[in-house]
């Protein structure tokens, strides 16, 4: 069972809900829930919210966890008080921590995750909801990722849920997850600070949960090239993932791990050589995923 919230007295708190007012899921159409983790998102919070507000779909209940921002990103949260279904602010222990407190806030049975900084395609919601509803059997709805350099297109990125025990080939923004999913199988373990993600993607594969990969661009990131400062400790934990939930499988040894650090750093090295020619040459035939432009 997910545990209760706690209570905490330096928790700042707003929201619909603190009014009395609720969504409610309909015969055909379930509540959906998104959750937005931020920290110090001034600048980018807005085109979140407003991603968010502007879905096609109805109802969603939008909750915004934010860990005890120190610029003007609460003060961006009350200007949107009457907008947003529940958001606190508070101090946490990481983004496991305050994805969890998101999922533990929510009360829609399908639950997205979209971070600051990233926004959804205005019929993401709608299409997500159309797949699980055309198969009671679907825990998972993935989809395409749309990379961007400031105003411009960079590439787009398939899920491909089937190679995960690999690497990370599933966009994490494009995810929606069965809210029943967490209460069997856990929330994302606080155990990693970077790949928590992953972790819990393939924990779910590995108990057999059914995904679907939709070919629709469902979000949108800012892509800034090889400045990844913590790439090497994301690998890290990646394979520690694979070690923990694979067993003596070929990708949870050693030689898997070094091979993929060696690509990963030929991209970059690719990328910081201003090579675009190879660069594309890696992301469509190299790369595990493949990445185009549309």
């Amino acid at each position: 069972m997910i545990p209760s919230v706690p209570k905490q007295e330096s928790k700042l708190v707003g929201g619909l809900r603190l009014r009395g007012m609720e969504k409610q899921a309909a015969a055909k159409t379930p509540l959906v829930s998104i959750v937005t983790i931020v920290r110090n998102g001034e600048e980018h919070i807005r085109k979140t919210i407003e991603s968010v507000l502007q879905q096609s779909y109805d109802p969603i209940e939008y909750i915004i966890i934010d860990g005890k921002s120190e610029d003007n990103t609460v003060s961006i949260l009350r200007e949107y008080d009457e907008k947003i279904d529940f958001w606190q602010s508070e101090p946490d222990e990481g983004i496991s921590d305050a994805f969890n407190k998101g999922i533990m806030a929510a009360r829609g049975d399908i639950i997205g995750l979209i971070n600051c900084g990233d926004w959804y395609d205005i019929e993401a919601v709608q299409r997500v909801v159309a797949a699980f509803s055309a198969n009671r059997e679907i825990g998972v709805v993935c989809g395409v990722l749309q990379f961007w350099k400031g105003e411009s297109r960079e590439y787009c990125c398939h899920s491909v849920p089937r190679l995960l025990e690999r690497e990370m080939t599933v966009t994490h923004p494009t995810c929606f997850i069965r809210l029943a999913l967490y209460h069997r199988f856990g929330l994302y373990s606080t155990d990693y600070r970077l790949a928590m993600d992953y972790e819990l993607l393939l924990r779910f594969k590995r108990q057999s949960v059914q995904f679907l990969s939709l070919e629709k661009v469902l979000a949108n990131m800012q892509h800034d090239g090889a400045s990844e400062t913590n790439w090497k400790d994301a690998l890290r934990e990646t394979h520690r993932a694979r070690v923990a939930l694979l067993g003596n499988s070929l990708f949870a040894g050693d030689c898997y791990y070094l091979f993929l650090k060696a690509k990963r750093q030929l991209r970059i090295v690719l990328e910081k050589l201003g090579w675009n020619g190879f660069i594309r040459v890696y992301r469509s035939r190299l790369a595990l995923v493949k990445k185009y432009k549309i």
